[in-house]
Parts: structure tokens; sequence; C-alpha cells
């Protein structure tokens, strides 16, 4: 899929921050590692992690021009999308897939679909988009002690569902905390999580 391709070569067309690109590079790799432990396809869990964030550093304009292509396609429905176009930077995903189409020639429903999904999450997602969203949060170098709680519930419990549930917790009481805004898809997110892990 992105084969003979260095993956620095392809971050660098996009970002410049050292720290972004090392993110990517380690989300990858953690999820291709534990990929198959949640019968999840290992080529497609790398392609997600290192091109989650490709449109990240962009600036707002361009976010919601890349978004807004991308969500002309109809491949997949973005909820909630009026309301992240009054924050752009929940867009970054969508924008990121519109990339990943247009740039990379990579038309896979479940990595766009993951890559749309992992700054916000959401209900009803697939595995691979679970497993973004949480890899994410706790990839390696994810140095916070939430993040290493997750990691944790991934690498020693195998508890992909937990993982979830746990990534929203921790996320929502920050959010709490600083009292900033609450996305809709988060709440969503957190209560299809409940139910995954409560079944």
């Amino acid at each position: 899929m992105i084969k003979n391709i260095y993956p620095n070569k392809i971050l660098e067309r996009y970002l410049k921050n050292e720290n972004r690109i090392n993110h990517c590079i380690s989300t990858a790799h953690f999820m291709k590692k534990y990929a198959k432990k949640f019968n999840i396809n290992q080529n497609d869990a790398y392609c997600a992690g290192l091109l989650h964030d490709l449109a990240k550093e962009m600036s707002v304009d361009k976010i919601l021009k890349l978004s807004e292509s991308f969500v002309k396609r109809k491949i997949i429905n973005i909820k909630y999308y009026e309301f992240k176009k009054k924050h752009p930077v929940l867009l970054h995903g969508v924008a990121s897939a519109e990339i990943i189409i247009k740039k990379l020639k990579i038309n896979n429903k479940d990595i766009l679909e993951s890559v749309c999904n992992h700054t916000c999450g959401g209900s009803n997602m697939s595995d691979l988009s679970i497993f973004t969203f949480v890899s994410d949060f706790c990839e390696p170098l994810r140095k916070h002690y939430t993040s290493k709680k997750v990691y944790n519930i991934i690498v020693k419990e195998e508890e992909l569902y937990k993982a979830y549930l746990y990534t929203y917790i921790f996320l929502i009481q920050r959010l709490l905390e600083k009292q900033k805004i609450i996305i809709p898809d988060s709440i969503d997110g957190y209560n299809f999580a409940l139910k995954l892990y409560k079944k």
C-alpha cells in the first residue's frame, strides 16, 4: 500500500514538527505490533497510525477546504460536521483522509474512517477505528500517566475495549477540569465504549 516509500518521506511532505513526525511513526509501529492481538489487519493498522495527522499543521482554511472536499465524496458520514467546522482543529483527521485519497491514492475505507475518527472517536466505530483512537492517546512516546495507564491496558491486559473506555474517561476528565467544550462524538463514543466493555 505504501511499500517502497520511507515513512519519513511521506510525513515530511506535510509535517514540520519533529515530535509530531516521531509520534506518527511511533503510533504506526505500536499499532502494527499489537493489531494481531485484536484481529486487526496489521498493514491497515500501520497505515492508519502513520497517516492520521497529515493535516495537523495546516492552516484553518486549508483544513476546512480539504474536509469539505472529503465530505463531498460521501464515503463516510462525518457526524456533527457543522459543529466541527466551528472548531476546525477537530477536522484535521478528515482533512488528512482527503490527502490520503488525493495524494497517496489510498482508498481503503477502514483506513479512511480510522483517520477521520481518531481525534474525537464516536459510536459504532470499527475495531481499527477504535484502535487508532486509543493508540493516538497511548503510543509509547506519550508520557502522561493516563496515557501510560491505557498503554498498559493494551500491552499487559490485551483489552482493547477497556482501553477504549478509559481513553474517553481520561479525555473527558481533562476537558471537564479545564472547562472546555466536550465534543458530541466523545459523549457518543463513551456510551458506545461502555456498552462494548460491559457486554
